[in-house]
């Protein structure tokens, strides 16, 4: 039975174009059927309100794009296009590169390349994103007029002489259009993955010519999945740095930092294995460790929920006498926090890094599958003996009472030293 809308689309047009271009606006058609319930957080919401900040930010960004190019021309450099905000000194630099963001996803306040033409197609494309209905996004003459200023991308990459392009992720329209252009350029794509991976498949960061990871550990897993081994590479994280060998990790009850499943859908990450979530699982995983908290004779504990759910309507349902909103900053919180219990996340680095021990707590159905619709991937998955991880109420329970500690080691088997310098032995 057809359960997915895209797919279905994209599989019943004959119009070779339509199928490209479907796909590439696979996950803003998603926006449309998932993402504007109230469980959501509105900053999350295909039409999101800016606000004056973004605008003014926005504003001058263009102006300095259109106005002060020249760095562009001066540097003798090899150019390369990034939607990554990597750090510019000891890194991209020391191996002959300057980053020069696109108008249509602007890093910074210098360094951003496009022209009149490109900004107005780009603020007319996050209009028509935010704002206009699903079916106007199916016509062929949309797609036509798309393929047509790909050809004017494509010219100004090539004069400019951009070597190789710099991405978060290759899901999106903007990143799956680029990495088309890159290709017919012959010129080499890169994704940075950027936080633990929660899904392995070929069908998420494969469009590019490189994935760049985190550490050998993932790469693995990324191979396993079906990833091209060359494809992968180990280059570490620009955000971890100097971590030490070992430390000593703080654990008991007395300020526990709760980290609960987002029960959130905004997009299908495939084609295949549609995920529809409960969007109450969020407020059961949090009566769930309330439940055993209490018996251990905790009174309060904070709960920080996934950005892209509404603070607002958790709280709602919360026993707001045992629960603490936490607002402050996530490295600020777990500076104080004696203990984090958490779901599937890359906060599990965070709160090790900051010297506090990391319960993961991941109920699953008899399958396999976890609150959030997924088989847990590592090391979340059982098969990392470094992590403590229980998956029902009764081991939760029995680990808190024991003190089960996580090994702080487990850091370096998931962040290694930052070093780009593969970058430099594959663009040319």
């Amino acid at each position: 039975m057809d359960k997915y809308l895209i797919k279905y689309l994209i599989e019943n047009t004959d119009n070779v174009l339509s199928k490209k271009y479907l796909d590439f606006f696979k996950v803003e058609l998603d926006w449309h059927i998932y993402n504007s319930e109230i469980h959501i957080s509105k900053a999350y919401h295909r039409d999101r309100a800016t606000s004056i900040k973004e605008r003014l930010l926005g504003l001058y960004q263009y102006t300095n794009a259109l106005l002060l190019p020249s760095n562009l021309y001066s540097s003798k450099l090899t150019k390369v296009l990034s939607t990554i905000n990597l750090p510019a000194k000891n890194t991209l630099s020391d191996l002959g590169f300057v980053s020069h963001s696109p108008i249509w996803f602007p890093v910074g306040k210098k360094n951003i390349f496009g022209d009149l033409e490109t900004l107005k197609w780009h603020l007319d494309m996050q209009k028509r994103i935010r704002n206009d209905d699903f079916y106007l996004f199916l016509e062929s003459k949309f797609h036509e007029q798309l393929e047509v200023f790909q050809e004017h991308l494509l010219a100004q990459y090539v004069k400019k002489d951009f070597r190789a392009l710099l991405l978060q992720t290759d899901e999106y329209f903007y990143s799956k259009y680029s990495i088309d252009i890159f290709k017919k350029m012959d010129r080499p794509s890169f994704v940075f993955t950027h936080g633990l991976p929660g899904i392995y498949s070929l069908e998420v960061d494969n469009r590019s010519d490189y994935l760049l990871v985190w550490s050998q550990k993932i790469k693995e897993s990324y191979i396993k999945a079906g990833f091209e081994p060359s494809k992968v590479k180990v280059v570490g994280h620009p955000r971890y740095k100097n971590l030490p060998k070992e430390k000593n990790l703080r654990s008991d009850l007395s300020d526990i930092l709760i980290i609960p499943v987002s029960s959130v859908t905004w997009h299908q990450h495939k084609y295949s294995d549609t995920i529809m979530n409960d969007k109450s699982l969020v407020v059961l995983y949090l009566y769930k460790v309330q439940t055993v908290l209490k018996k251990l004779g905790v009174k309060k504990a904070r709960y920080r929920a996934h950005p892209s759910i509404n603070k607002d309507w958790v709280y709602a349902f919360l026993d707001q006498d045992f629960y603490i909103r936490d607002t402050e900053s996530l490295s600020d919180s777990l500076r104080h926090s004696s203990l984090v219990i958490g779901s599937n996340s890359t906060v599990l680095l965070d709160t090790l890094i900051q010297g506090v021990n990391y319960i993961a707590f991941d109920p699953k159905e008899e399958n396999g599958v976890n609150m959030s619709g997924y088989k847990s991937v590592p090391p979340f998955d059982g098969s990392e003996e470094k992590l403590m991880i229980c998956y029902d109420e009764a081991e939760l329970e029995k680990m808190l009472r024991f003190n089960a500690m996580t090994d702080y080691t487990l850091v370096h088997e998931y962040i290694q030293d930052f070093d780009l310098t593969v970058l430099k032995e594959i663009i040319k």
